[in-house]
């Protein structure tokens, strides 16, 4: 990419229509004309995944990431319900990294967020939240790059996006406590 490109946008892995456009730098009805050539929902609030996403950013022209986080969290949570996941020893860069971490220290790191959440043990809570968590202190333990401010605030960007009005706050006050043990 040469010093002139426009940076990358980057999304997570759902947005709504609207937040796709915003995004992407474009025109609502921009996004909506490849959607609806598509055969695909246009509403300003229909909610888009990954795959998609992508697709139509390539349509415009416009380069797009999913960020890593989001879509390990996916992968995480379709590992944990049983569900079809790609073979995730297989997957590359970021969002390998986090997923292949997670699922090899899961014990280690379960033990030590049941150790900071008072009351609550690992078993307990959605399983959103504590695939949020996890990748939450394998960051802080393995990506000492990544401030810690970035992870904390990361996690509860995923709690607040993808699980209860409440878990924000949950990740957010066990995350922190865990910080302070895993990066001193």
């Amino acid at each position: 990419m040469s010093s002139g490109s426009a940076p990358i946008a980057s999304i997570p892995a759902r947005v709504t229509v609207e937040q796709l456009a915003s995004a992407l730098g474009l025109d609502l009805a921009e996004v909506q004309a490849v959607l609806s050539a598509r055969d695909e929902q246009s509403s300003p609030d229909a909610v888009l995944g990954a795959d998609l996403a992508l697709a139509v950013a390539k349509v415009l022209g416009v380069p797009l990431n999913i960020e890593a986080r989001d879509l390990a969290l996916e992968a995480l949570y379709q590992i944990e319900t049983g569900g079809e996941v790609a073979d995730f020893q297989e997957m590359k860069g970021r969002v390998g990294f986090l997923v292949d971490g997670v699922v090899g220290n899961k014990e280690d790191l379960d033990h030590e967020i049941e150790s900071a959440s008072e009351h609550w043990s690992v078993a307990r809570m959605p399983i959103l939240d504590r695939s949020i968590l996890r990748i939450g202190l394998f960051e802080l333990r393995h990506s000492k790059e990544t401030p810690t401010a970035v992870v904390v605030s990361e996690a509860v960007r995923l709690a607040q996006t993808y699980s209860t009005e409440r878990s924000g706050s949950f990740v957010n006050g066990v995350l922190a406590s865990l910080a302070r043990t895993a990066r001193g």
